[in-house]
């Protein structure tokens, strides 16, 4: 255990870090750049504020941007202070605000044991909705309903609200659709991810009494990565600390990348003018990057008009020079990423895990997968299939909501016929149409559906999957978590249907649901009851950074929006171009290169050692090949900073912009073929690179045919049948 006095604090922190760690009560705005030791700051404040007697850690909260930052420092203050001294009150908004629901959600009308509903429940909800409601799904995407009702969430927007403010044809229809969403919410006792604030800031509003006991509960309010706030997480945060006022927020207003979630980057500029009183530290000293690489960030954020003055150094010294790059293609693109990636292992000692590849959009991952495949470098992607979003998965989970909860409707939906039970899609809509009809929680339905007059192996069925249910909630009173997971699995069939299943995939689910088990085990000393909250909580609240296994080698492939808060010895940044960074949906935006300007700072500034940058001059994206522009980011780094590889393209070299403006200009538009469906599930095909493999999936999209295939060799690969080089087997 480390001592906390002033004297040996100065030892380990430097100045600006000191003052915020020591600074007196009342409110504190910590402005950290990246890499500038923000979470020693915290850690240290939270771990001083224990110390030193001015705060017990039930009295304290401390709100993390994810679940791994909230381990990372919880373990930090173990260690400083001694095991189980860090506050019990430290992790996201969402966890912390799950937990006051689970306390006080009767204040808001939701019981004890409500469901949490993730993006996909949030989606089929709203599909069942609009459904009964006869609206057009193809008129009117769900995922764009789901968007705005979002939306209108975080802006603390209710129904009633939302329909005041609707001012064209699309916002009407949302405005009919949410009251009833709201009340399917309700309905099934369940509560989305923008609930879990919402009600909790209404709940604050609504009951005096529950807000100050709360107030009195957290004497010490502290926020990281203040920065991402939407205006519910501000109100929320006000509304805790404007009494006591001991509120402590940090973040980078050059890092606010989040404003398609809602973020509002006034929340932390504006500070001072809510909190008058507030005393401010800037961390500028970076402990990360080297100075070129600090240097050609700060040339691209310069360029914010109204960010907070602040200008990262370091003395780490000057580093490599920035690495700029035009390759012709995003082929050549990813072989020359791959070989770099090569050199620095073999030459310089460099392990896989201290690359990272860098994007703007999920879909440049595709040909940097490919190149590495087939080169057999091995690599991690952060955002693909998450594990709890697997189909075994979601079905095991679904039995355990419905055990917690059986109003979920959601889960009803999903696994009444899973195994088959002779359930049909007709005999479950009737149940649902019923319950809303009804106003009763679906499982009420469930009690007598011959009352619908569904007879028959449906009767039987419903009848069977109900008391299932019923002796599973029975044993969970008595049994573990783990042991209720397997009787799940063994007494609804699900074991047995994956293990009986003839494709490729059956090894690997069981694989899955052994690893479900396992998870299970991590709350071995809670009762059933609270251990199945915990972890069905933690199970929709994870995150894809939460995932990410740094112990496994190779690269990491990730978005520029994913990466923030992690950190790499080396960093390869693709795609910077016009149109994709800064991406073209921003260009037009108010304020929208604003934040392509942060994006891009952001993915320059988790590179430690090494920074790669490389555009294309041509590149084939989401069905069509465009000539490209360089990013007008790359025309703002000084020279001396840069150094531009010999013979680093094929074609393009030296060419103007104003050349490449005419050359894109003269490109005539493509012309979109019709769309045809070349393969069926279970052909058996070659690909040159990946060889024989069986075609699992096969969707018509709307400019291709997208094909999932597992290959002999390399496993499954999504593969768009209009680029690949497929051939059948005959």
């Amino acid at each position: 255990m480390a001592a906390l006095d002033t004297a040996e604090l100065a030892g380990v922190l430097n100045p600006p870090q000191l003052e915020a760690v020591t600074a007196p009560d009342g409110p504190l705005l910590v402005f950290a750049g990246a890499g500038s030791g923000k979470t020693r700051v915290l850690t240290y404040r939270i771990a001083h504020l224990i110390e030193t007697g001015r705060a017990h850690p039930d009295n304290i909260l401390a709100v993390t941007f994810t679940n791994k930052a909230a381990r990372e420092m919880r373990g930090r203050i173990d260690t400083l202070l001694g095991p189980g001294r860090a506050p019990a009150w430290m992790g996201t908004f969402h966890s912390l605000c799950g937990r006051m629901l689970r306390r006080d959600g009767p204040l808001v009308g939701i019981t004890r044991s409500f469901t949490i509903y993730d993006e996909g429940d949030r989606l089929q909800a709203i599909k069942r909705v609009m459904t009964a409601m006869n609206l057009d799904l193809k008129r009117f995407p769900p995922s764009s309903v789901v968007s705005a009702i979002s939306r209108a969430k975080n802006e603390m927007l209710g129904p009633v609200e939302f329909e005041t403010e609707a001012n064209n044809y699309f916002a009407d229809v949302v405005a009919r659709i949410y009251p009833q969403y709201d009340a399917a919410l309700r309905a099934a006792d369940a509560v989305d991810f923008d609930d879990m604030l919402l009600l909790v800031v209404r709940m604050f509003h609504d009951n005096p009494d529950a807000l100050q006991r709360w107030r009195h509960r957290f004497q010490h309010v502290l926020v990281d990565e203040y920065q991402d706030t939407n205006k519910v997480q501000y109100l929320l945060v006000k509304l805790l600390a404007e009494e006591h006022r001991n509120l402590c927020v940090v973040g980078d207003d050059d890092q606010s990348i989040y404003r398609f979630r809602g973020a509002d980057v006034r929340n932390i500029l504006s500070f001072e003018r809510d909190f008058p009183e507030a005393r401010i530290v800037k961390l500028e000293q970076n402990y990360r990057s080297t100075q070129n690489i600090l240097d050609a960030a700060f040339a691209v954020i310069k360029g914010v008009p109204d960010r907070a003055e602040k200008r990262l150094w370091t003395d780490r010294g000057t580093g490599e020079k920035v690495v700029l790059a035009q390759v012709y293609d995003e082929q050549e693109e990813a072989e020359a990423v791959a070989a770099e990636a090569r050199r620095l292992t073999r030459d310089e000692g460099r392990a896989l895990n201290d690359i990272a590849v860098l994007y703007r959009t999920n879909a440049q991952s595709r040909a940097l997968e490919e190149v590495l495949v087939r080169q057999g470098i091995p690599y991690k992607l952060v955002g693909g299939v998450r594990f709890y979003e697997r189909r075994e998965i979601k079905d095991a989970l679904a039995y355990l909501r419905i055990v917690q909860n059986p109003a979920d409707a959601v889960a009803f939906a999903r696994v009444v016929n899973v195994p088959r039970r002779k359930v049909g899609d007709k005999t479950v809509e009737v149940i649902l149409s019923a319950a809303r009809q009804r106003n009763v929680p679906v499982w009420d339905v469930v009690a007598d559906p011959s009352s619908l007059g569904i007879t028959g192996p449906a009767l039987q069925g419903l009848a069977e999957f109900r008391a299932l249910v019923e002796s599973l909630r029975e044993e969970l009173q008595r049994s573990s978590l783990q042991d209720v997971i397997e009787l799940v699995l063994t007494r609804s069939g699900l074991a047995d249907m994956i293990r009986d299943d003839n494709d490729d995939l059956a090894a690997e689910r069981a694989q899955n649901l052994a690893e479900l088990r396992g998870l299970a085990g991590e709350y071995s000393g809670l009762a059933g009851p609270e251990a199945l909250f915990r972890f069905l909580e933690e199970a929709s609240l994870v995150s894809d950074v939460d995932n990410l296994d740094e112990t496994r080698a190779g690269m990491t492939l990730i978005t520029l929006h994913m990466v923030k808060g992690l950190e790499f010895p080396i960093v390869f940044m693709t795609g910077m171009e016009e149109a994709l960074l800064p991406h073209i949906r921003s260009i037009e935006e108010p304020g929208g290169i604003e934040e392509e300007r942060r994006l891009c700072y952001v993915g320059m500034t988790r590179a430690m050692d090494r920074l790669y940058l490389f555009h294309a001059f041509r590149r084939h994206l989401f069905g069509t090949s465009n000539l490209n522009l360089p990013s007008r980011f790359l025309a703002e780094l000084p020279e001396e900073i840069i150094r531009r590889p010999a013979g680093s393209t094929r074609t393009g070299a030296g060419t103007s912009r104003q050349t490449l403006l005419d050359q894109v200009a003269r490109q005539p538009p493509a012309k979109a073929e019709p769309v045809v469906q070349r393969y069926k599930p279970g052909e058996r095909v070659t690909h040159p690179r990946f060889g024989a493999g069986t075609v699992l999936k096969s969707s018509l999209t709307r400019t291709d045919e997208e094909l999932i295939i597992r290959f002999d060799g390399v496993g499954i690969k999504i593969i768009s049948a209009s680029l690949a080089p497929l051939d059948k087997v005959q």
